[in-house]
């Protein structure tokens, strides 16, 4: 996917706020497991994926922890690092090679001051991923694993060729042991 189709069709960004971004980034490949960003450390980068998939995941008492998966098109970002510039509490790791679009928060952070499109592009952004994750978490307190799960299948049908039952049972808070059971009575 083309970083120029992504910012204009899945972000809806005028070619004049394309044009500005696209001077500050530039695209990386990525190898399959690599951290791109790292838990504690205060992260310079943002990323949009446009090619592969990603988890945010953190070390919970030497268990990995899966809370997000991204796809193409989507935001990689430390919300601590790029809103409060301190160390991050999630990692971003790839789960497939990747091809990513990279700028740097500073960049970014200009740009927001030349920008109104762009400001507000960014504060959408992140207002959509907290109404996910404010959705997650009710999700966890209000529904079973296995609603869930079909949820989570319903929603991204191709995450079973692409994401480790591993990943997807912590994802979910639950054991692969009962994931399995989940997707044997489906």
């Amino acid at each position: 996917m083309e970083i120029e189709k992504v910012l204009l069709q899945k972000h809806q960004l005028s070619n004049d706020s394309i044009s500005q971004l696209l001077s500050k980034g530039t695209i990386v490949e990525v190898v399959k497991n690599e951290t791109i960003i790292h838990q504690g450390k205060t992260e310079n980068f943002s990323y949009i994926i446009l090619q592969g998939c990603a988890k945010a995941h953190l070390n919970h008492d030497g268990k990995d922890i899966n809370f997000w998966f991204g796809f193409e098109g989507d935001f990689l970002f430390s919300y601590n690092s790029k809103i409060s510039k301190l160390p991050g509490y999630e990692n971003i790791s790839t789960l497939e090679r990747c091809q990513l679009w990279r700028i740097s928060n500073d960049d970014l952070d200009e740009l927001y001051k030349c920008s109104l499109e762009l400001a507000n592009w960014s504060r959408k952004l992140t207002e959509i991923e907290l109404v996910k994750t404010e959705k997650r978490l009710i999700d966890f307190q209000t529904k079973s694993a296995a609603t869930r799960y079909q949820e989570l299948i319903s929603k991204h049908p191709e995450i079973l060729n692409r994401i480790s039952l591993g990943n997807i049972a912590s994802f979910l808070g639950i054991s692969q042991v009962s994931l399995s059971r989940i997707r044997s009575q489906y």
